[in-house]
């Protein structure tokens, strides 16, 4: 692995496991790590990860990475679990119905991760989802009934959140 990718994953990792809102802080983590790298370099490399900032509950904000569709660091993105690969996404809060919109609730900069999250299912049951700080909104493919879709989530989203849902819709 090449020192660029090497750096790409680190920066990566960082962004993804801690709650980093500025530059000059990813800079010092990288640094720890044996990156001392130049702040056109690291704007670069935020770039190259289409990382954004995010607000937080807090009132700051940190820096999330949202990756879509192919891009040239996928090797470096495959190579960092995402949240995916966990058994349930603790950062949603609710989940609500209307149509065939599902509105997922999650706590402040959560919802691109998920949103990506559910995009890598690749599941014939959601067209597609769109996110913003605390909201994703997903769209769901109307030939699977609503159950069928709760049920395939039954391991992601957290159980309580699921059986409040489950709760209020009905097939």
């Amino acid at each position: 692995m090449n020192k660029r990718r090497k750096r790409l994953q680190a920066t990566l990792e960082i962004l993804t496991n801690n709650c980093i809102g500025s530059q000059e802080e990813l800079a010092r983590m990288l640094a720890i790590r044996g990156y001392n790298i130049t702040q056109a370099t690291l704007s670069r490399d935020l770039k190259t990860l289409r990382a954004t900032k995010a607000a937080t509950e807090m009132g700051g904000y940190r820096y999330i990475v949202n990756q879509s569709g192919d891009a040239p660091v996928d090797e470096v993105w495959e190579a960092v679990p995402s949240t995916a690969q966990m058994e349930r996404h603790p950062a949603v809060t609710t989940i609500a119905r209307s149509g065939n919109i599902l509105v997922i609730k999650t706590r402040t900069g959560y919802a691109a991760g998920l949103a990506y999250d559910i995009d890598q299912l690749e599941t014939p049951m959601l067209l597609g989802t769109i996110s913003g700080a605390d909201t994703v909104i997903a769209v769901l493919n109307d030939s699977f009934p609503l159950s069928a879709v709760f049920d395939y989530f039954s391991d992601f989203f957290p159980e309580e959140v699921l059986d409040a849902a489950r709760d209020q819709f009905v097939d």
